[in-house]
């Protein structure tokens, strides 16, 4: 029972972090391989996580 517990905190807390970097990752890969539609895959990948850090920024001072 404490196993599944502690697995399920290490996917609570890992998750978000890994997309994120899986994102950003795929966006510098696209970016230096490849041309056309790739530029703009990668692009939008490598928004991803400055649109996530804008939003927790902007959501923890409209609550307060």
């Amino acid at each position: 029972m404490k196993s599944k517990n502690k697995l399920r905190q290490f996917r609570q807390i890992w998750a978000m972090p890994v997309v994120i970097g899986i994102c950003i990752t795929f966006g510098l890969v696209t970016a230096l391989l490849g041309t056309g539609i790739l530029h703009w895959l990668s692009w939008a990948a490598m928004l991803i996580p400055l649109v996530v850090l804008i939003y927790f920024i902007l959501g923890n001072k409209l609550r307060r």
